[in-house]
């Protein structure tokens, strides 16, 4: 008798559901195996649709279940990295600052106040003084040096500082006119533009790209350091840190021993005027912009832009600042800061090209107007190319060389006036605008622009008026002091 066979178990039927999505059929699965939406909720499929329904081979399933976590783990991943990129940029963009400078050794050296003691009479680059201009006052002094002085004349109220043509740079007793030193210069060369005097110091940039530091009290070096390939402008010292412009940038070194707090690289193509300062502020004008900078962190936080042009002067008082660029001069607060989309632009957008791009689409119709900068005033109607602008409390004075004048008060025209041919920009004195014309000084009244007086010197090249006297400097070689 045969055995009887054990009934076989039953093969369970695997659960399939048809796609709402694209009417195709997956079994043993809660994702369409096609198009990978979520099925888990779609009824099943009766078991005799079922049977015969086609399906995905058990393999392409599992190939396909393996590719659909990869491609999650990848989008996951990839959202992560833009996240982390976002973050990152927000960061760098509106929350990082720069590494605040080194400190220096003292924060004791600053320009003297109170007398000629930079190019432009102080810090501040106004060219303004509460000095008399002396212009008729009597020759107190007079010293032949046998050179003409190459740059302005500096003053500490103790000593005139005076750098020669012929490379020389001679120390004269202010109360005498006695020469105290003379030293001779780097490669007998003149500075492009005048010294700065700060405690017992004097600061020079050298053409050659060299800052000087020499005792004042006898003209002996100590130190020196290699900056940059050239100098036009002057040498800047305040709180302990002198602070130098070239066409690379901007540095901050230490008045004590040169060494270097910080660098800012910048475009800046034309450095002929002086930076200017005042409180925490520093402001430098370059070719197309006048910048200003925290002193106190090395960062930019403004600027105005300008049509590309070789700068005239720029000028701090009470917060506010003067640049004058050619036939421009404008008027801004060094508070006023961009909108946070600058930020944007300037970091990651291209800057300057974007908004030139900007404006010549809106020249020609093709996008709105570019965001006009804040400013106090602006006018683009000076005479011909400015030499630049002195200005006192509530009213600025700009000059061109074949001497016309013209007073600004809140960017509209006071007076104009026509004088000589002049050799440098205007000084406010405490008594009138005074003019360095060649072979003659002249003193206007600073509200009306009438002459209140004059005075012929043969060979006029330079004035510098302080309390104690006015300093001139004449093409003969000679230096004197008008009291």
């Amino acid at each position: 008798m045969k055995p009887m066979r054990e009934a076989s178990a039953p093969v369970p039927q695997q659960i399939a559901r048809r796609c709402p999505a694209c009417g195709r059929v997956s079994a043993a699965s809660d994702r369409c195996l096609y198009c990978w939406r979520d099925i888990a909720g779609v009824a099943p499929l009766p078991p005799d649709e079922a049977a015969s329904a086609p399906k995905v081979p058990a393999s392409l399933a599992r190939s396909r279940e393996q590719k659909f976590t990869l491609g999650r783990i990848l989008r996951y991943a990839s959202l992560a990295l833009v996240l982390l990129l976002v973050g990152w940029w927000t960061y760098d963009v509106f929350v990082a600052k720069p590494p605040r400078p080194h400190v220096p050794s003292s924060t004791a050296r600053s320009a003297a106040p109170g007398a000629w003691s930079t190019q432009d009479g102080d810090n501040r680059g106004t060219r303004a003084t509460s000095a008399p201009a002396h212009i008729d006052g009597v020759e107190a002094w007079r010293t032949t040096l046998g050179s003409p002085a190459a740059t302005a004349l500096v003053t500490d109220g103790r000593s005139v500082i005076a750098p020669l043509q012929d490379g020389r740079l001679v120390s004269l007793d202010a109360a005498s006119g006695k020469t105290l030193w003379t030293a001779n210069l780097t490669l007998d060369n003149p500075p492009l533009s005048a010294p700065a005097i700060a405690g017992d110091r004097i600061y020079i940039a050298q053409r050659e790209g060299l800052v000087l530091a020499l005792d004042a009290a006898n003209g002996k070096e100590v130190w020196r350091r290699a900056v940059a390939e050239s100098f036009e402008s002057s040498p800047l010292v305040a709180d302990g840190v002198v602070y130098v412009s070239h066409e690379d940038g901007l540095v901050a070194l230490d008045a004590e021993d040169g060494r270097t707090l910080w660098d800012h690289p910048l475009d800046v193509v034309a450095a002929n005027v002086t930076p200017v300062i005042e409180g925490n502020y520093l402001v430098i004008a370059t070719a197309n912009k006048a910048i200003v900078f925290d002193r106190t962190t090395g960062e930019d936080v403004y600027y105005v832009s300008f049509s590309r042009s070789r700068p005239s002067s720029v000028g701090i008082r009470d917060g506010d600042v003067v640049a004058v660029y050619g036939r421009t001069a404008t008027a801004f607060e060094t508070s006023t800061r961009h909108p946070w989309w600058m930020k944007i632009v300037n970091a990651n957008l291209g800057g300057d090209a974007l908004r030139s791009f900007w404006f010549r689409m809106y020249i020609y119709r093709m996008a709105p107007r570019p965001p006009v900068e804040v400013t106090l005033w602006h006018l683009n109607s000076l005479s011909r190319r400015t030499m630049g602008a002195a200005f006192g409390e509530d009213i600025v004075v700009a000059a061109v060389p074949d001497g016309t004048a013209t007073a600004l008060r809140d960017g509209q025209q006071v007076w104009s006036a026509k004088t000589g041919r002049l050799l440098t920009t205007p000084v406010m004195t405490g008594d009138g605008v005074l003019f360095i014309e060649d072979g003659r000084l002249r003193l206007l009244d600073a509200g009306t622009g009438e002459q209140r007086a004059e005075r012929n010197i043969d060979g006029l090249q330079w004035a510098s008026p302080t309390h104690a006297a006015t300093y001139i400097a004449t093409a003969d070689g000679d230096v004197a002091a008008l009291r």
